[in-house]
C-alpha cells in the first residue's frame, strides 16, 4: 500500500492527509451495527494514513460514535465538527455556539476540537455572524477557553463564503457539491478568497450525489440533470474512463489538482469505499486547470 500523501492546512500549520474521512455516513446502512461499521471505517482510515476526520451534530449519531472508535487513537486523528441546527431553531448566538461546543466536545470525548466550523453560513448570514455577540465571537470564546484550535466556515453560499473567506477571521473553508470534475464553481468563487487569507481549504462530495459512481447511483445522477448539463457530463465522463482506475479516483484525483485544496474529503460508508478513493493520494492528479 502507497503511503498517504499530505497537505498544509492553510495557516494552522497542520499538515493534513490529502484524503480525508466525513463523518456522515459512517455508521453504514445498518443502524444496528452502526457502532461496528464505525470502528470499522475509522480503522481502516488510521491504515491508510488518513488523520482529518469532519463531523457535526446534524449527521445523527456520527459525533458519538466518533469518540468510541477515536479512543484508540489518541491524538493521531485531527477532528473537525461544526456549530448549527442542533438544536432547532439555532440562533448562532455566541453562548449557544458555546453550548454547541461543549455538547460535541462531550460526544467526541476530546477537547480541544482541531476545527469549530458555522455549519452553511447561509443559515446564519452575515449579520448573525459577525455582530457582536455572534457566531464568530462564540467560536474565539471556544479557542480561549481551549474547546477548539482554530476556526471555520462551511457551506455552498458561494458570495457569503467569498466575503468571509476575505475578512482573514477564518482558518479554514469547507465547500461542498460544488467542486468536482463537472464544477468548478467553488474554485471560482470561493478559492481566490481563501488563498488570499491562507485558509485551509476542505472540499466534500466530489462524487456528485453519485455521478461519479458507476452503475445505478451514476444512472440516478444523471437523470436528475437538464439535458444539456447531462450531456456535459456524460463527456467528462467518457473522458475520465478512458484514463484508467475507477470513476472515484479520477474525481478525487482532478479536485487535488488544484494546489490550493488541502484535503478532499470522503463520506465513506464503508472501509472498501474509503480505501478506494484513498489510493486517489497516491496517483498523478488531473489538473482542474
Amino acid at each position: 500500500m502507497a503511503p498517504m500523501q499530505y497537505r498544509r492546512l492553510g495557516r494552522t500549520k497542520l499538515r493534513v492527509s490529502a484524503v480525508s474521512l466525513g463523518g456522515a455516513y459512517l455508521m453504514g446502512p445498518k443502524p444496528e451495527r452502526a457502532a461496528e461499521n464505525a470502528a470499522a471505517v475509522v480503522a481502516g482510515a488510521a491504515t491508510l494514513g488518513i488523520n482529518y476526520v469532519d463531523t457535526a451534530p446534524l449527521y445523527g449519531s456520527s459525533e458519538r460514535l466518533l469518540g468510541l472508535a477515536l479512543e484508540a487513537y489518541g491524538d493521531a486523528f485531527h477532528v473537525a465538527t461544526k456549530v448549527g441546527f442542533d438544536p432547532p431553531g439555532f440562533d448562532y448566538r455566541a453562548g449557544s455556539v458555546l453550548a454547541s461546543l461543549e455538547r460535541s466536545a462531550e460526544r467526541l470525548r476530546r477537547s480541544p476540537l482541531t476545527v469549530a466550523q458555522i455549519h452553511e453560513v447561509d443559515q446564519a448570514g452575515w449579520d448573525r455572524i459577525m455582530q457582536a455577540g455572534g457566531a464568530l465571537d462564540g467560536l474565539r470564546a471556544a479557542q480561549q477557553r481551549g474547546l477548539c484550535q482554530f476556526v471555520g466556515i462551511t457551506g455552498r453560499a458561494m458570495p457569503l463564503l467569498a466575503r468571509l473567506a476575505a475578512t482573514g477571521e477564518f482558518d479554514t473553508v469547507l465547500v461542498y457539491h460544488d467542486y468536482h470534475p463537472c464544477c468548478d464553481l467553488a474554485a471560482r468563487a470561493v478559492l481566490p478568497a481563501a488563498a488570499a487569507t491562507d485558509m485551509g481549504v476542505v472540499v466534500a462530495t466530489v462524487l456528485a450525489g453519485g455521478l461519479f459512481v458507476s452503475g445505478e447511483p451514476q444512472q440516478q445522477a444523471l437523470a436528475r440533470l437538464d439535458d444539456v448539463d447531462r450531456e456535459r457530463a456524460q463527456t467528462v465522463l467518457d473522458s475520465l474512463q478512458r484514463l484508467g482506475g475507477s470513476l472515484p479516483q479520477a474525481a478525487f484525483r482532478w479536485v487535488l489538482g488544484d494546489h490550493r485544496v488541502s484535503t478532499v474529503c470522503s463520506g465513506a460508508a464503508s472501509p472498501e469505499e474509503l480505501a478506494e478513493v484513498a489510493a486517489a493520494a497516491d496517483l498523478p492528479p488531473l489538473s482542474p486547470r
